[in-house]
């Protein structure tokens, strides 16, 4: 199938413009104060870097554009922030799951309601997904949804070319039914155990449809932009700011009267209106975290507690020498991570268990696969089919990436790295972050080696293996040529497995078979520093947030400054 992915490109994009924005950071609770500080007046101002291209839930697909989402509604689950598994949010309870592993039924909350006042029902939910499904909407991430019945068909039929009878006959096939006004299901087209963790995500949040029809093409202006999140949406001026206002409707008590946040796109100019208390958190680029770190009041502001991405060195699996699974191998272990961290990235940890990152579930620090070995490294190229570093294959070797100053410093360490260490050449390849990004996305185009990363959008193991590295049809799979049927089987089955134990065990199983393969060599895990000034009390973050403490935003609150 063909699937159009953005976690992936946001990446590409990061790695351009270098941008790092507080908001993924692993669960740190805030310092709490006692109750007579809390303002009930108070207004947090934040940073939102650029103005974003879209807030439609069932068309985001970028950071940003996901956290302005999360503020204003909510979906059907939410995440534990200590262990990152869905807990009931607009839903009253777990899901009702069927034997077969096929319905889902969710159950809503007493008394919902919408910002303005009016209820929240099951058919508006129904509505957010089908959406989502819509080949008229297209949005980016409607593959998610591919797990229920009929998404994936309906989706990718050409409403420039199907008949409107076809179009509704795609809909009618879709497996969602409204059961009452309380009541949703779900028909999907395998178990997925994981499916509760997708209906956390933004492209299942409720919508009504008289607001879209009203609205249109700007039916995400505030006057149709409601939604049943912890904040409304008030004002909205472009390339400028957005502002929100406390939810007084939401299920439970918010404490921010009022949230501003600004779009600045500088790093030095955020960072200065910080330190002029013009903002009350902000990002921390790596070239600030040595100030930071001399400064005790900045320093004792800072949380980092790591991220949601895996930046890897993909290798070309079709094309002479990384067909070798040896020769992949070796330059996976042939480069130290740790001082990868300490020398060239400055903030995340190295990557040293596995593809699934630190912190999420199916991480596996039994991994250690690719580690840094030199000698061992050695010994893969001689048992390789090409014996030799001297054999023409490792010829005119390039590792290609996006142009810019910080990306150049971090290719010229692995250049240095693999020169020192397996005492091999590889030129650098810079081309304008353009052309790298289509160079990247077809297989018979992709560079011998290239600098890319993963991003999950949802915390289950799934999302990093089976969309990232299944045959054909995985993220990165097709781009390098990678495949192995004994992998595939694995992570099929666990996807379906319904004991959790058991599912667990499958996917650590199949991470150590991908560690091996080295279809690509892990790199470090990311992570997004953050300060935070000392009157912004409550906040709870955990590594998967697209907004500074999404999981609880009702929870945070500002003291009184004066």
């Amino acid at each position: 199938m063909t699937r159009r992915r953005n976690s992936i490109w946001s990446v590409l994009a990061s790695l351009m413009i270098l941008s790092l924005i507080a908001s993924a950071c692993t669960s740190t609770q805030g310092p709490q104060t006692q109750a007579g500080d809390y303002d009930p007046e108070g207004e947090l101002i934040t940073n939102m870097g650029s103005e974003p291209d879209t807030i439609d839930p069932h068309k985001a697909s970028f950071l940003g554009e996901i956290g302005i989402v999360m503020q204003v509604f909510e979906g059907l689950m939410s995440l534990d922030p200590k262990t990152l598994k869905p807990i009931p949010a607009a839903a009253a309870k777990d899901p009702e799951v069927s034997a077969d592993g096929l319905t889902y039924k969710y159950t809503l909350r007493d008394g919902l309601k919408y910002s303005d006042g009016s209820p929240l029902t099951a058919k508006d939910f129904a509505y957010g997904y089908t959406r989502t499904c819509s080949p008229q909407n297209a949005g980016d991430y409607g593959f998610v949804l591919f797990i229920i019945k009929g998404c994936d068909a309906w989706y990718h039929m050409d409403p420039k070319k199907a008949t409107p009878a076809e179009l509704d006959a795609g809909k009618a096939s879709l497996g969602i039914k409204v059961l009452s006004p309380k009541e949703l299901e779900f028909t999907l087209i395998e178990p997925a155990a994981y499916f509760p963790s997708i209906t956390y995500m933004w492209v299942g949040m409720p919508a009504r449809e008289s607001d879209v029809t009203k609205g249109g093409d700007k039916w995400t202006e505030p006057a149709t932009y409601i939604g049943n999140g912890p904040f409304k949406l008030s004002e909205w001026k472009h390339n400028e700011k957005m502002v929100f206002e406390r939810n007084t409707n939401y299920r439970q008590e918010v404490k921010l009267k009022k949230k501003t946040q600004v779009m600045i796109t500088e790093g030095a100019v955020a960072f200065a209106a910080y330190r002029s208390n013009e903002l009350d958190t902000t990002g921390v680029a790596a070239e600030d975290l040595r100030s930071i770190e001399s400064d005790p009041a900045l320093k004792a502001q800072m949380v980092d507690s790591g991220g949601s991405c895996t930046f890897y060195y993909g290798f070309n699996n079709a094309k002479p020498p990384f067909d070798d699974q040896k020769v992949r191998l070796a330059f996976a272990k042939s480069f130290d991570r740790e001082a990868y961290i300490k020398d060239v990235q400055k903030t995340g940890q190295p990557a040293k268990a596995g593809f699934i990152r630190a912190g999420y579930p199916g991480y596996d620090e039994t991994d250690t696969v690719q580690k840094f070995d030199v000698a061992a490294a050695k010994t893969l190229i001689a048992s390789s089919k090409y014996a030799s570093l001297t054999n023409p294959a490792f010829t005119g070797l390039k590792i290609t990436y996006s142009s810019g100053a910080r990306t150049k410093a971090r290719m010229e360490w692995v250049q240095q790295q693999w020169k020192n260490n397996l005492g091999v050449d590889v030129a650098l390849d810079p081309v304008d972050g353009t052309a790298y990004t289509a160079l990247t996305k077809k297989p018979e185009t992709t560079p011998q080696v290239f600098f890319l990363g993963w991003c999950a959008d949802f915390p289950d193991p799934q999302n990093w293996h089976t969309t990232v590295w299944i045959t054909k049809s995985g993220i990165s799979s097709g781009r390098v040529s990678y495949s192995n049927p004994e992998f595939d089987k694995i992570v099929r089955a666990a996807d379906q497995e319904k004991d959790a134990t058991k599912r667990m065990s499958e996917y650590l199983k199949a991470g150590k078979i991908l560690s091996n393969d080295a279809p690509a060599a892990w790199v470090y895990y990311d992570a997004s520093p953050a300060l935070i000034k000392p009157w912004v009390k409550g906040v709870t973050t955990t590594a998967i947030d697209a907004v500074l403490g999404q999981m609880r935003l009702w929870e945070i609150y500002v003291t009184k400054k004066g």
